[in-house]
């Protein structure tokens, strides 16, 4: 599942199919939990599937809101937002660090309760495979956050904002995503 869903997303140029294919894969993560058949493994399950949950609302969300603005979800009309969006973009990225693994994230916590699961119940060759998949998903996410902050757009966007409603769901989603990957023990 992991293999299936990051090797189908870096084909992606689409937002929304690029993280539903991320989906996929996470949820291969998340049944790394279940095979490891140990305490650890369903803590590590039940921990992973709050921060992702978190995380990939947050993703989606602000996909949405950029895609309500500028009429498309593809992945060459991202080149050069970060200059025009920066609340969404940064907020974005920091989704998809998290998506990554990356700390100070949530989602380290998350991959690496998995992956201490994996290693106690000696599944090292499976937690090996995973390790490779989150080599993967570092190309897909990255390509996006070029997009968004290091190239440039060949048409004219008008800078804009978001509204006060959609920013208040959005610290919603990106505040608990730092705050778990340096506080984690209410989880």
């Amino acid at each position: 599942t992991m293999t299936l869903g990051n090797f189908a997303a870096l084909w992606q140029n689409n937002m929304k199919r690029l993280l539903a294919y991320s989906s996929i894969a996470h949820a291969g993560y998340i049944l790394l939990g279940l095979i490891a058949l140990s305490n650890e493994g369903m803590m590590a399950v039940m921990i992973y599937f709050v921060i992702y949950t978190i995380m990939n609302l947050g993703a989606f969300f602000v996909v949405m809101l950029i895609a309500n603005k500028i009429g498309s979800e593809e992945l060459d009309d991202y080149k050069g937002l970060g200059k025009v969006a920066p609340v969404l973009t940064v907020s974005l990225g920091i989704f998809l660090i998290s998506l990554i693994g990356l700390p100070p994230t949530a989602g380290f916590i998350g991959k690496l309760y998995l992956f201490l699961a994996l290693i106690n119940s000696k599944m090292i060759v499976v937690a090996f495979i995973a390790l490779l998949n989150t080599v993967v998903s570092v190309y897909y996410y990255v390509r996006v956050l070029k997009y968004l902050f290091l190239d440039s757009s060949e048409k004219e966007i008008q800078p804009f904002g978001v509204s006060i409603p959609n920013l208040i769901l959005l610290l919603i989603l990106v505040i608990p995503t730092l705050v778990l990957g340096v506080y984690f023990t209410p989880l």
